[in-house]
């Protein structure tokens, strides 16, 4: 076999996509990711996987924008401002959540709160950068001198918003990210 079509276990393909082992097993479990099954544990055709990988960031739409927030509230507020604004959200209550939709389908910016249960901001960057050193990422938080926002600045590229974050401040912040959202074609705007 050469070393293209090399076989992967499930912790030697987590680090090729810059996702949690669990993320791969779970991906591999709901068929959302080439695999195969042996005998307890998941395999992956390095080259199949490669490719599935540069399918899905092809595949992502311009002006897509992951919400990661614990709030529901902020999160509903975040995203409905998000899409008034003409780009694409996606959310995520958690980092671990973050990372799996990060890994289906590369957003363009995220939009990320420091404090969270189980897996925080600066924790949530920790996973990503490796495998997404340069995906833009702006930290909305209520504490802009707190000690995450500190440990997760090495993590460059960031931008900060503070909580709470007005529409005019994110919607200058998006537009700097991405630049002006693409126009519904008359069947969006309709349908």
């Amino acid at each position: 076999m050469a070393s293209d079509d090399a076989v992967l276990y499930a912790r030697q393909a987590a680090p090729f996509l810059g996702v949690p082992v669990e993320t791969v097993r779970r991906l591999a479990r709901r068929g959302e990711i080439p695999s195969f099954k042996m005998g307890t544990d998941w395999r992956f055709s390095k080259e199949i996987l490669h490719r599935w990988f540069e399918e899905q960031r092809a595949g992502a739409r311009p002006g897509t924008v992951l919400v990661v927030d614990d709030d529901p509230l902020v999160l509903r507020a975040m995203s409905r401002m998000v899409e008034r604004l003409g780009y694409r959200a996606q959310v995520a209550t958690d980092g671990v959540e973050a990372l799996e939709l990060v890994s289906r389908n590369v957003p363009d910016v995220i939009l990320l709160d420091m404090a969270m249960p189980g897996m925080n901001g600066a924790e949530f960057l920790d996973q990503l950068r490796p495998a997404h050193p340069d995906l833009p990422v702006v930290i909305v938080t209520g504490h802009p001198d707190g000690v995450l926002v500190h440990r997760a600045a090495q993590h460059a590229p960031i931008m900060l918003l503070t909580k709470p974050a007005d529409r005019t401040q994110l919607e200058r912040t998006l537009r700097t990210v991405l630049g002006n959202p693409p126009r519904a074609s008359r069947a969006e705007r309709t349908g």
